[in-house]
């Protein structure tokens, strides 16, 4: 009798968690904060190193006369977000407009003496996506995953860097740190501030027209289109990006646990005469994400795509290149977590030479990588392999 009420409460419990996701997506899918822009035009200088990127986004701060706009995943209360901390307390001090917004979950460390410490300096602080009712499930899951920093409305900063130590590669486990972030001027830092304003009203009830910072913008040399999504779009999005490919296709992802319809894509794609190469980690941040990912690499290494896994510190870098003249630098792995969960944002550049840049600096992060044939494929550990299908059964939440 007992067995059978712990059975009818554990049926229940998981009738219930189903019901919450699946009533969680459908209102999500009418409210959620989805847009791709329009193509428009920016500069942008591409970082693959955390030290420079922060010393020069410690810089423009400095130099920020009117508004700063922060928002990250992981903001971490260690020494280079001290620095970052620090630097924007100096400038709201001075009276400049600071927020700072960044996920509950995801900078859950994030104490409340330290949010009033920023608060007391003027800082607008807000955590994004904070776990409610109703969908208490669906919203523990929909992360805000976005980073995007525009300072003066002139100076835009997105990619996959957080602020921690770790990213700058101070941190013993994993090493160094590789990862791609853009610093964008132009006509396309409008469209990464529209995102942050839409954030920011969500997350606070702040009316982005009341805040809103649109200086006029001069054109820059790259064709740039800035894409928004929730959990509803990137499938379709990064089909496109896949089926438009003619020669070559590149996926640099930390994660790579795809859906149907893409490894589909890219498995079409590769019959059609496509080269691909996809370049993930050899270490692991998180349980089970690489385990996941073996179950799907299968297909694709026997069809001839070339896998990379890069051994010389931990790649959490996110971007897509297509035939030498598109480049897609992201906040979104390849996985079904970003597909179908969480909030992310890219910008999609179309040039050539800027395309060249960037696959110049994946040819060298690939030098350091290990190729996976289908006879290492066949080689890993067979306790391994029970994981690989656990990771499966729960990779729509890796």
């Amino acid at each position: 009798m007992i067995a059978l009420i712990i059975l009818l409460v554990f049926i229940a419990i998981v009738l219930l968690v189903i019901l919450d996701l699946y009533m969680g997506k459908k209102y999500f899918s009418t409210h959620a904060f989805e847009r791709t822009f329009d193509q428009t035009s920016g500069d942008a200088v591409f970082y693959h190193d955390g030290e420079p990127l922060f010393d020069q986004l410690l810089m423009d701060i400095q130099q920020a006369s009117s508004s700063i706009h922060m928002m990250f995943f992981i903001v971490k209360n260690d020494k280079i977000g001290q620095r970052i901390l620090h630097a924007l307390k100096a400038k709201a001090e001075q009276g400049v407009s600071v927020f700072l917004l960044t996920d509950r979950l995801g900078s859950y460390p994030f104490d409340q003496k330290s949010i009033h410490m920023l608060e007391k300096s003027g800082i607008q602080f807000y955590f994004l996506n904070k776990p409610r009712f109703p969908f208490w499930i669906y919203r523990l899951n929909m992360r805000n995953h976005r980073k995007i920093t525009v300072i003066d409305g002139k100076i835009g900063y997105i990619g996959g860097f957080n602020i921690g130590d770790e990213y700058i590669g101070k941190k013993g486990r994993f090493g160094i740190w590789k990862d791609y972030h853009l610093r964008m001027t132009g006509q396309v830092v409008a469209d990464l501030q529209h995102v942050f304003l839409n954030d920011l009203y969500r997350g606070s009830g702040i009316h982005q027209l009341q805040y809103e910072v649109f200086p006029a913008l001069e054109p820059g040399t790259l064709q740039c289109t800035t894409r928004a999504t929730a959990g509803f779009s990137l499938e379709s999005l990064f089909l496109q990006d896949i089926q438009q490919a003619r020669q070559q296709i590149i996926i640099c992802t930390p994660y790579f646990i795809p859906s149907a319809p893409l490894l589909k894509a890219l498995l079409e794609a590769r019959r059609r005469g496509v080269t691909i190469e996809i370049i993930i980690p050899m270490k692991a941040d998180h349980p089970l994400v690489k385990e996941a990912g073996f179950h799907y690499l299968k297909d694709l290494i026997a069809a001839g795509c070339l896998v990379y896994r890069f051994y010389k510190g931990f790649y959490h870098s996110k971007a897509i290149l297509i035939d030498h003249r598109r480049c897609i630098i992201s906040t979104a792995n390849f996985d079904k977590r970003s597909l179908f969960l969480n909030e992310e944002v890219d910008v999609a550049i179309e040039d050539a030479a800027f395309t060249a840049h960037v696959e110049k600096k994946i040819r060298e992060h690939i030098e350091v990588s290990e190729l996976m044939t289908y006879e290492k494929y066949k080689q890993r550990p067979l306790k391994m392999r029970p994981l690989e299908w656990i990771g499966v059964m729960f990779s729509y939440f890796l």
